[in-house]
């Protein structure tokens, strides 16, 4: 069965590849446009920081990476409930902006306005930003979950495979959901090699080994009605033995759109369009807003 699903998968990209159109993108100095790329998220309840201001550049050049810092850039958050500015300061250590008044308060179904004004190849460039905080209520519920310890693909009485499994109480009104596992002891050694799905070896686990270490999901189209959201988490989500770390966050719409589309810029007929990154005037990137809970398990031998 597995060589019959293969032979399908490749008979459908190649009846893709000859059905759509020629997909070709002109790379030159005319298709270049200096911008201002934004890179920050609000949570409430939380000091504002980490808010990273770069530019871009052209992809024919090798730019240092420190030159692309925009440390000089006017930065500035509006409290959109009274219109009142707030001046973010460069942070050189961190090399991103951050607030460090204690009369900014992030909240819940509020929202902000996030303004940049920099000079990039001598140009003055203008962006922002408009994020609203999902509403209260978003938590994990780790009484009711299944977290705590299993062994690696482990069965229950009846020979079912067990599963880890996430309980949430969603955000009112929030209908999406981003997800991150780490496995948080993940080493050479710790890897499961005698797994059900596929045959790693050691060198493909050393070229790709963040491809294990890290992984992310989403749920989107929650309704806003429901009290609670059950996950299960997948054993193609754990490959190494050891502690793990389940982070789930509660997007704003600006969120949303960019993990739908940032890495999703080509139709099927070969044409490519822009992710949906909800920032005005001459900029780039993503400013948004999540609440984030977080919780742990482990997988033994």
């Amino acid at each position: 069965m597995r060589n019959i699903s293969g032979k399908i998968i490749i008979t459908l990209l190649l009846i893709l590849f000859y059905s759509c159109g020629e997909s070709v993108v002109e790379i030159g100095e005319q298709t270049y446009s200096p911008k201002i790329v934004i890179e920050g998220y609000l949570s409430p309840g939380q000091k504002v920081q980490n808010i990273k201001i770069t530019r871009n550049f052209p992809l024919n050049s090798r730019p240092d990476a420190k030159s692309l810092i925009l440390s000089d850039a006017d930065v500035k958050l509006t409290d959109l409930q009274n219109n009142r500015d707030y001046t973010l300061a460069f942070n050189p250590q961190k090399f991103s902006f951050e607030y460090s008044g204690t009369d900014l308060k992030i909240d819940h179904g509020k929202s902000y306005k996030l303004i940049v004004t920099a000079k990039v190849d001598g140009k003055p460039l203008n962006a922002s930003s408009i994020t609203k905080v999902p509403n209260r209520g978003f938590r994990i519920i780790k009484e009711e979950s299944s977290l705590d310890s299993m062994k690696y693909y482990q069965r229950d009485f009846n020979g079912n495979v067990k599963q880890f499994k996430i309980i949430f109480e969603p955000s009112p009104g929030n209908s999406f959901y981003g997800i991150s596992i780490v496995a948080l002891e993940a080493t050479l050694e710790s890897f499961v090699f005698d797994n059900p799905f596929i045959q790693i070896k050691m060198d493909d686990l050393k070229k790709d080994f963040d491809r294990y270490k890290y992984q992310s999901k989403w749920l989107q189209n929650i309704k806003s009605d429901v009290s609670k959201v059950n996950y299960n988490i997948e054993w193609l989500d754990t490959w190494f033995y050891g502690n793990y770390r389940i982070i789930v966050y509660a997007g704003d719409e600006n969120y949303r759109l960019f993990m739908l589309t940032y890495r999703r810029v080509q139709e099927f007929d070969g044409n490519f369009h822009e992710p949906r990154l909800n920032i005005e005037g001459d900029g780039i990137g993503i400013f948004g807003s999540v609440i984030a809970d977080t919780a742990y398990f482990k997988v033994l031998k």
